[in-house]
């Protein structure tokens, strides 16, 4: 069976890297190098998680991550929740992070580790098995408390908003109606309602089907881009938001944007205001450009009320942006979240209703 092994490193550790690399081959092992590929300068995080999430997620069983004193990498390798990274400087660590620490991640420091050093490092390491007895007893000790602190509850806040007869529906759209089928007090041994609602009632989620011909349904969604880090924005002074709006706000790196407006108040009333807050057209073109994959807003629409074509949704969804609509971002702080996003499985829905949660990070 051919021994595998994953390797990453920032610019700082990049040439320890290679050489060790090499002795990796020599021992029998493939590699994967996930990078920094030169000695350009890069930030090391981003590379060691990497690394760090391969071995976690037991794609690999061990890795090696470098860098300039070791000390950031082995910070980042351990936020990742199964792994044990250590720092070693000399044959006698990496022995002991084996035997006594089962450690999974071996992180070198460039600056500080000579080449040879680096090799006897490595070869002890790979070659130390983990000793069990007393250790195995502190290592589930250790994955306790690292299940505990994931698992900790954390605050959230429901955004959805109520369904009920006479709520706040798009004009043109079905009203929801609810008849008992069933119901105790009438003798029968249950309650059973019958509910008459339509696909975009309250919060809810369009699918590209809703706009694009042969455009993928609700069944078809990814629960990937449904569930995740969010970004919610709040813009309580915008009329309508445009890209230049969007160009001011901190984006990098983010697939889930919730923008909260006056809207939120609106979606109390029972009647349609048309006078709501809305995404204009180089606003969506904007969140498509930087591969926004999930963009909600606090009203039945993201699109201007009567717009003719109705160009965001078609630049969103022709992307395959999935819109989010219907959210009560009422009194929300900004900041990132975890979204949780959950409609209907309607197979072949052009959208369906969902219950959504922003779970405290």
């Amino acid at each position: 069976m051919t021994k595998r092994i994953v390797v990453s490193s920032d610019h700082a550790g990049f040439q320890l890297k290679q050489a060790i690399k090499g002795l990796l081959q020599d021992l029998g092992y493939q590699v994967e190098d996930v990078g920094a590929y030169s000695t350009e300068p890069v930030d090391y995080p981003e590379y060691t998680r990497r690394a760090a999430e391969k071995v976690a997620s037991g794609e690999y069983s061990r890795g090696i991550v470098f860098c300039g004193t070791g000390q950031g990498d082995a910070m980042v390798a351990n936020k990742v929740p199964g792994v044990r990274a250590a720092l070693c400087w000399d044959t006698f660590t990496a022995e002991l992070s084996r035997e006594h620490n089962d450690a999974n991640v071996l992180v070198l420091g460039g600056w500080i580790t000579g080449e040879w050093l680096a090799r006897e490092i490595v070869r002890v390491w790979l070659t130390t098995p983990f000793d069990g007895g007393r250790h195995q007893r502190r290592l589930e000790q250790m994955q306790t408390i690292e299940h505990e602190v994931c698992l900790r509850p954390r605050k959230v806040y429901d955004v959805t908003i109520d369904i009920r007869p006479g709520m706040l529906v798009w004009p043109g759209t079905p009203e929801l109606t609810s008849e008992a089928v069933k119901a105790m007090a009438r003798g029968d041994p249950c309650d059973i309602s019958l509910l008459h609602i339509g696909t975009h009632t309250g919060t809810h989620i369009d699918a590209p089907a809703h706009f694009i011909p042969g455009g993928s349904k609700v069944g078809q969604v990814a629960t990937e881009v449904l569930l995740g880090r969010a970004r919610l924005v709040q813009v309580p002074e915008a009329h309508h938001i445009d890209r230049r709006q969007l160009e001011r706000l901190d984006l990098k790196g983010v697939t889930r944007l919730l923008l909260g407006t006056r809207n939120s108040a609106l979606l109390r009333k029972n009647q349609h205001d048309p006078d709501y807050a809305f995404i204009t057209e180089d606003a969506a073109h904007y969140l498509v450009e930087t591969e926004v994959e999930l963009v909600g807003i606090d009203y039945l629409s993201i699109e201007e009320y009567q717009r003719k074509n109705h160009p965001a949704h078609h630049i969103l969804l022709g992307a395959g942006v999935i819109v989010l609509e219907g959210l009560d971002l009422t009194d929300i702080p900004p900041g990132d979240y975890e979204l949780l996003c959950l409609p209907l499985k309607l197979e072949d829905g052009d959208g369906a209703p969902a219950r959504v949660l922003l779970r405290e990070l």
